[in-house]
């Protein structure tokens, strides 16, 4: 069965645990079925108990007409204290999109938003590329990374990319530039963005070797690139990057969203090579992941050790991984009460146990290892404050 046949069954359960381990898994995949975001949402809206963490996850999924008139609706009904997580999501939806509901969405987007809106969906060549080099400009001078700021060259970026307004030509000699550089200018990161639309499948060997650089926005961009290509070819050349402290964290996470039968032997191998507990930690979360039985042995030895490393929810992983397998395993309620007491942070698991059996909960998740940051980098928890 593939890995979406797998979490199909699993994507509204009543298991909140199982719950927010299927929208980890599904956050950075590309190929999640347009019905499932409206699935989702119509969840969100109807068990309010889930509505945080279903909210926070699916803002990398496609937007149709149906979700946008889903959001449109039930936004004004939120509880204050959460309706930022709705209009959160209403500044994902397309440009071109957006128009179809303009008035509706006119409350939410200010006029400036659509002044822009109108350059990305029907501005000239000059005009689109005037206002990228400006955002380019002032994204490269400022004192700290803009992200509303990166979301609209990026929005731009797509625009030039979907007009065919950029050569292969150019996006190498962006890359060339860079290459000689000690750090990347975001002209380069955005060209990394514009390789991933163009499925420039050439750069996949150059784009593995910049795994080592620490700079997180590159790392952000070239690990969503490698994942949209899903293919093996992604794989072999970011293999031996598990296997390297300095680049685990991004490469474990691009191998965990290409699901294959490689990607789950190179996950395998290079928790077999490492030696850090911290390590070994991120790649067993990669593997539950990938939700395959191959990984079976490898998760059952690692959960035998007696720590962890608090960088993952490790407990959390390995219980709905083998709960979505429907495999059993002795510890696996102890596996699901320590998941419970670390991911919503009670002094009590057993009575939020049973809250959860009947679909009440009694606060507020924290923060979660692979949640969104709060600081609003718009990096994983892990891979940015959380470190």
């Amino acid at each position: 069965m593939t890995f979406l046949g797998k979490i199909k069954p699993h994507l509204i359960s009543k298991d909140l645990l199982i719950q927010e381990t299927v929208l980890y898994a599904l956050h950075d995949y590309p190929n999640v079925p347009e019905e499932w975001t409206i699935e989702l949402l119509k969840e969100a809206f109807t068990n309010v108990q889930k509505q945080y963490s279903i909210l926070i996850y699916i803002d990398h999924m496609k937007f149709t007409e149906e979700a946008v008139e889903i959001l449109l609706e039930n936004i004004p009904k939120m509880d204050k204290s959460k309706i930022h997580l709705g209009i959160r999501l209403l500044s994902e939806i397309e440009p071109k999109l957006a128009f179809k509901y303009k008035e509706e969405l006119s409350r939410y987007i200010s006029a400036d938003e659509w002044s822009f809106y109108e350059r990305v969906v029907n501005g000239s060549k000059e005009e689109v590329y005037s206002e990228y080099k400006e955002i380019v400009h002032a994204l490269e001078h400022g004192k700290y990374h803009e992200q509303s700021l990166y979301s609209k060259a990026k929005k731009l970026a797509k625009s030039i990319v979907q007009h065919g307004w950029i050569t292969e030509d150019e996006i190498e000699r962006i890359i060339q530039k860079e290459r000689k550089e000690e750090w990347f200018s975001h002209e380069g990161i955005l060209a990394v963005y514009m390789i991933g639309l163009l499925k420039l499948e050439s750069y996949i060997p150059y784009l593995a070797t910049l795994l080592t650089r620490d700079e997180d926005i590159l790392l952000e961009e070239v690990s969503s690139t490698l994942i949209g290509f899903q293919s093996d070819e992604v794989v072999q050349a970011v293999g031996p990057y598990l296997k390297k402290s300095e680049s685990v964290i991004f490469a474990s996470s691009i191998i965990e969203n290409i699901k294959s039968d490689l990607a789950v032997q190179a996950l395998i191998e290079a928790y077999r090579c490492s030696g850090e507990l911290d390590e070994q930690d991120l790649l067993i979360e990669a593997l539950c992941h990938q939700f395959s039985e191959k990984g079976l042995p490898v998760v059952s030895d690692h959960m035998k050790k007696d720590y962890t490393s608090g960088l993952v929810d490790i407990e959390l992983a390995a219980y709905s991984y083998y709960s979505i397998l429907g495999e059993s395993h002795p510890e696996l309620m102890d596996w699901k009460l320590a998941a419970l007491e670390s991911v919503l942070d009670v002094k009590h698991p057993s009575k939020q146990d049973a809250s959860l059996q009947s679909g009440t909960i009694l606060k507020e998740p924290k923060v979660g290892r692979n949640d969104p940051c709060p600081c609003g980098s718009g990096k994983k928890y892990k891979k940015c404050c959380g470190k």
